[in-house]
């Protein structure tokens, strides 16, 4: 099967001369002088913004040309001075994403309450989002790449569209009938629409698409600028009245109830009186390894790994790994938006990778969200079952299979030198008192009595541990953990909205804590209508009836 090319960027490359931030590709000027008026009066004020932002509407409002990041500033300025209560996402799309060295150079010439800084020092491809900015609360997410390839890949519903890209003149790939033809299909029903430039050939595009475009007196010695308005009317987004109710209390509900009450839905978990399998493991791992794989498995890892903030009071950061194939170690020679680093020749350290206190985790999210101790086939409507192999007898034509896996407590000599979690095929949690968790093993045919360890497993966790490392001087406590994890014929999750009152969420394998925050959020932001912080593709890739085609 064919997949998408991954989504592929240039540094910018920038130049300052005489107060203008010029792009030396194209030649042209990202703003001159700080370029806070213009910006505020053709695309905040041109585009209806600002009305919105003080009628307090819940709006997404989308960027062709991000560049320095300077009207992101702006609308975030502009929802602290009207008051702003309601929900902003913002989308930007820069095919030349700046360094935070470039961003910091260019923000320098304006006031500081206007500088907007990338999250790392170099950009990444594709999809990238933040979490909720502090000023004002607006979330960020920034679409990397080709703008046309990147919108074709995008799930989300517009209210008011920002044209900013370089002058159609020197950049004409960025004013396309592809381009047009995208922001039609991401509008809402009357979205809103403003950019700098009068050309004829973009006042065309627009209305082939179904834009009806008008035109505003310019600014400054500009003598006019293209408004435009989306077919249809415009109406205000409607919040959930009735509560998300949640089956399931696994990592998969949890991350799925904090994603609704962060959108301003309100949780409601059913099934917190049963203690979850899979998602009861002492301690999770959330590793990163490059794939080779181009197809969703391996987009999925990769942009959940950069996804994970739920987790972060609960986590210590940096995870080592055993790279023992030579295949892995090219893999990793050529990764740059992960984060990581050689120790000597054979191990590497992923510094953002994450050992989860699940049940800090668990405690902290049920003290937050309101639980019942319910039985989950008692659940009302509008629901999202989040219960890993019980989501079985709730809905018809899932495919899951249960996996047994099992850990065990070992004690390791003081002089071994275990300081973080370890993965070399299995995994070594060290915690303080030199003990660690070491496991899990994979048993896709568990008995009946699965609940019980098995000291076959104990024996063979050992023997990898004793195999790979027998330095270690591990031995036995004789305490065990075993639970059980829902996995698919094809290793991918379940998840997506099968009507719109029943949305799914399982078979997360062995991957649950880092698939589950990415997932829980597309499914929120899918019933809102709000981006998706996955590509589309991807997303359909993994729809829970991806098994049964009539049902899908």
């Amino acid at each position: 099967m064919a997949f998408p090319e991954p989504l592929k960027i240039e540094e910018a490359r920038l130049a300052i001369d005489d107060g203008k931030v010029i792009d030396a590709v194209h030649g042209d000027w990202y703003f001159q002088y700080e370029g806070r008026d213009e910006t505020r009066y053709v695309y905040l004020e041109g585009s209806g913004l600002l009305d919105r932002l003080a009628a307090n509407e819940d709006l997404v409002v989308g960027e062709i040309g991000f560049g320095t990041g300077l009207t992101f500033a702006l609308v975030q300025q502009a929802m602290a001075e009207t008051g702003y209560t309601g929900r902003l996402d913002y989308i930007g799309v820069e095919a030349r994403p700046l360094t935070a060295a470039q961003a910091a150079q260019a923000n320098a010439l304006r006031d500081p309450s206007l500088h907007w800084l990338p999250q790392s020092e170099t950009p990444r491809a594709g999809f990238v989002s933040s979490e909720r900015e502090s000023r004002g609360g607006a979330r960020l997410m920034l679409l990397h790449g080709d703008a046309a390839q990147a919108l074709a890949r995008l799930s989300a519903q517009v209210d008011v569209w920002f044209l900013d890209g370089f002058s159609p003149a020197k950049n004409p790939d960025m004013w396309t009938d592809a381009i047009f033809s995208q922001l039609a299909r991401l509008s809402r029903p009357g979205a809103q629409l403003s950019s700098f430039t009068a050309a004829g050939d973009v006042r065309r595009g627009l209305e082939a698409a179904g834009f009806s475009v008008g035109k505003r007196p310019g600014w400054a010695k500009k003598r006019e600028h293209l408004t435009a308005a989306y077919a249809g009317s415009w109406h205000h987004r409607t919040r959930p009245d009735a509560p998300l109710n949640v089956a399931g209390t696994g990592v998969a509900g949890l991350n799925v109830a904090l994603a609704a009450e962060d959108a301003g839905w309100r949780a409601v978990l059913h099934g917190a009186g049963t203690v979850p399998e899979g998602s009861a493991v002492p301690h999770a791992l959330v590793n990163f390894r490059p794939s080779g794989d181009r197809g969703p498995f391996g987009h999925l890892r990769r942009a959940a790994f950069f996804h994970l903030a739920p987790y972060a009071a609960f986590a210590e950061r940096g995870v080592e790994a055993v790279v023992s194939d030579a295949r892995l170690r090219e893999r990793w020679a050529t990764e740059r938006d992960v984060t990581h680093q050689w120790l000597g020749t054979d191990r590497v350290l992923v510094n953002d990778a994450l050992s989860v206190d699940t049940h800090a985790f668990r405690t902290a999210t049920l003290e937050r969200i309101e639980h019942r101790a319910d039985t989950l086939d008692a659940m009302p409507a509008p629901g999202i079952l989040a219960a890993g192999l019980g989501s079985l007898e709730l809905v018809d034509g899932l495919r899951l299979n249960p996996n047994r896996g099992q850990q065990d407590r070992v004690k390791l000599d003081e002089r071994a030198g275990f300081e973080r979690p370890l993965n070399f095929g299995r995994l070594l949690l060290p915690a303080k008192d030199q003990t660690a968790w070491l496991g899990a093993s994979f048993d896709r045919s568990p008995p009946d009595d699965w609940r019980a360890p098995r000291g076959s497993d104990s024996a063979e966790n050992l023997a990898r541990l004793t195999a790979a490392f027998p330095e270690s001087g591990a031995t036995l406590t004789g305490e065990s953990w075993v639970g059980l994890r829902a996995t698919t014929p094809d290793h991918l999750p379940l998840t997506g909205w099968l009507g719109e009152n029943l949305g799914v969420l399982t078979g997360l394998g062995s991957k649950g804590y880092l698939y589950a925050p990415i997932l829980a959020s597309c499914l929120i932001a899918e019933a809102l209508g709000r981006p998706l912080p996955l590509e589309t593709w991807v997303w359909q890739a993994l729809h829970p009836h991806r098994f049964n085609p009539l049902e899908s």
